[in-house]
């Protein structure tokens, strides 16, 4: 970092297949950021203070933090007990409750991954968990649906047109709730964030990240 450059931090969101993982990877090689995605997901399983083990976290990432009896009892060490099943029926007070524990998890790594400065977080609420910093630029990443549709079938060639639109809706659905969940306001809406970039608009992901590198420099010189 040049003297006189503030640390920043760029957290990034949007629907399923809009290019946000995109303009993510190029921003972080324009700036020379860390890019943090499933490194989020290690660090809270290394420093939560609850015993959640690394596969129960991506069980519950992204997600409401809820599960059937069925799918509780199929996890293995999922709390505190073996028996999590028997700790639901007994509403044992000495449990935390998973979307608890995600919510104190999530808003704890991700608080400290932007104390160590200039990186990019993606998804998980982070606009949420961040907001009133001052180092943070929060950032809504859009496109056009028949774009969204075309990224995925890229990134899943045995996937025909009308699977990937299931998917897309699929994961936006699960997205949505899980922002609702845990941000308790509206999901991707604009007001929410300090910039919109609408990837099929501006030219694609590099250009959108050209642009919002531009932006980012001039917050840290200013």
């Amino acid at each position: 970092m040049k003297q006189g450059e503030k640390s920043m931090v760029i957290t990034i969101g949007g629907k399923y297949g809009c290019g946000g993982k995109a303009v993510a990877k190029k921003l972080a090689e324009l700036l020379g950021y860390r890019l943090c995605n499933d490194e989020i997901i290690t660090e809270a399983v290394k420093d939560s203070p609850f015993d959640m083990t690394e596969g129960t976290f991506r069980y519950f990432d992204e997600s409401q933090g809820k599960a059937t009896l069925a799918e509780m009892e199929a996890l293995s060490g999922v709390q505190r007990s073996n028996n999590y099943s028997n700790a639901i029926k007994a509403l044992s007070y000495d449990v935390v409750p998973l979307d608890r524990a995600m919510d104190e998890i999530q808003g704890a790594v991700l608080n400290k991954l932007a104390d160590e400065g200039n990186c990019i977080l993606l998804g998980r609420c982070a606009d949420h968990y961040l907001a009133g910093r001052k180092d943070v630029i929060s950032v809504l990443v859009t496109d056009e649906e028949e774009n969204c549709v075309q990224r995925v079938m890229d990134a899943y060639p045995e996937l025909t047109e009308k699977e990937a639109r299931k998917l897309i809706k699929k994961t936006d659905r699960r997205r949505e709730d899980y922002y609702c969940f845990f941000a308790g306001k509206g999901w991707c809406l604009p007001d929410n964030y300090a910039i919109t970039l609408n990837c099929g608009r501006l030219g694609g992901a590099d250009r959108a990240a050209e642009l919002l590198a531009g932006a980012v420099r001039a917050a840290e010189n200013g």
